[in-house]
């Protein structure tokens, strides 16, 4: 197969994802590009990964009409649409990140355009790429569950990594951003979606930001973790967080990675802030019922209380059900008739990235797919865009106090 071509258009965390794919993986992508517009970020794509051709200015980028097979667009969310449309202008297929865009309509211009220029626009649902998911649509595909009738689904954030990306961090304000139900559960309602491969009717939901707020401030807390009497005795501290899961602290960090880098550069920013006094407001929990084509139903259920980052499921049939954890690499069918039979997950083919194993998966489909064999995994716009209109529902009926909202595609 051929080498293909890549840029990518907001080298922060997950565009490293794909440039770093790349870099390990140069028999299937070129790194040809990067754009973004941290100098330092330029950097590192300079020196770490190699890429001659980088860009401050997108615009500057789509002057250049440099020869590309796929431009990865990994910017903040409410640049999506802004992006992406002007690379389907200029002949650009895209693999574009999650969430599509910030509103319906926003989604659907990019859709338009697609449609209208014929270019491909892959959305980033890594879930459908994982070995974890993929046993569980191979075993639904079987029929040895019987008829699905409900599937129940929990997304754990992580009480650490919700109270960096939607208390401190770019999620924390749905005006900004987006919805945390589109931000991070996105991926959630398209595995279920492409679980039950029907259309989703309606979807009704409840849920609020409750805790996080500044009436459970602590007495005596203070705007900042770095001036706090009480930071050794809290959950949230900035300083602990960041020095105990590194990877977070990539958002602001400038210098290198050791401890008194992390400090001082944490000091006094964002990231430093009391999670009881930030500026945030997207929910801490919520609760999606989904009704579907032929009576399936399904829950969703999105918190910021536990301990670790993990996804659950449960799939009811008639048959059997289907228990798994995909962190854990856990699953196991529970016959009406028979004995329990244990699911072995195989992750080892996935030596990159993260999303148990859905992050080396997808590019490795990505890279298929732009070579002309077809993957029932890919996940297309005009097919994503539905997980998007049910996680719009999703938050009006919230913001409506649960009231049933109906998808109309």
């Amino acid at each position: 197969m051929k080498r293909k071509r890549l840029a990518v258009i907001g080298f922060g965390g997950r565009g490293q994802i794909y440039g770093g794919y790349a870099k390990e993986f140069p028999d299937q992508f070129e790194f040809i590009a990067a754009v973004d517009n941290d100098i330092l970020k330029l950097e590192k794509a300079k020196l770490d990964y190699g890429v001659k051709h980088l860009f401050s200015d997108y615009n500057d980028f789509l002057k250049a009409g440099l020869d590309l097979d796929i431009v990865a667009i990994s910017t903040q969310d409410a640049s999506h649409r802004e992006h992406a449309v002007a690379c389907l202008q200029h002949g650009y297929d895209l693999l574009l990140e999650k969430p599509i865009a910030t509103s319906v309509e926003d989604c659907l211009e990019i859709l338009k355009y697609s449609q209208q220029f014929n270019r491909k626009v892959i959305v980033c649902h890594v879930l459908r790429y994982s070995p974890f998911y993929d046993k569980v649509k191979e075993i639904i595909d079987s029929g040895i569950l019987g008829e699905i009738m409900t599937i129940n689904a929990s997304e754990n954030i992580g009480y650490y990594h919700y109270s960096h990306s939607y208390v401190r961090g770019p999620w924390r304000s749905s005006a900004k951003s987006s919805p945390i139900i589109l931000a991070k559960c996105c991926h959630d309602l398209d595995i279920i979606r492409y679980l039950i491969n029907k259309p989703c009717l309606s979807v009704n939901s409840l849920g609020d930001l409750t805790y996080f707020k500044k009436e459970n401030a602590p007495e005596g807390s203070s705007e900042y973790c770095s001036d706090c009497a009480l930071k050794d005795s809290c959950a949230f501290n900035a300083q602990r967080l960041y020095t105990k899961y590194r990877w977070m602290a990539g958002y602001f960090l400038k210098g290198n990675n050791s401890d008194a880098d992390i400090f001082k550069d944490l000091k006094y920013s964002n990231y430093d802030r009391c999670v009881y006094k930030s500026d945030n407001d997207v929910a801490d929990h919520q609760v999606t019922i989904m009704n579907f084509e032929g009576g399936i139903t399904a829950s969703l259920t999105m918190s910021a209380f536990s301990k670790e980052i993990y996804r659950d499921i449960k799939i009811h049939g008639t048959k059997a059900e289907l228990v798994g954890i995909m962190e854990d690499n856990f699953l196991e069918i529970r016959p009406y008739q028979g004995e329990v039979i244990n699911i072995p997950i195989d992750i080892s083919e996935a030596v990159y990235g993260g999303h148990n194993g859905g992050d080396y998966f997808m590019m490795n489909e990505l890279h298929k797919e732009l070579n002309g064999i077809k993957s029932s995994r890919i996940s297309y716009l005009d097919v994503s865009v539905e997980s998007h209109l049910m996680a719009f529902a999703a938050e009006k009926s919230r913001l409506d106090g649960g009231s049933i909202q109906f998808i109309k595609m």
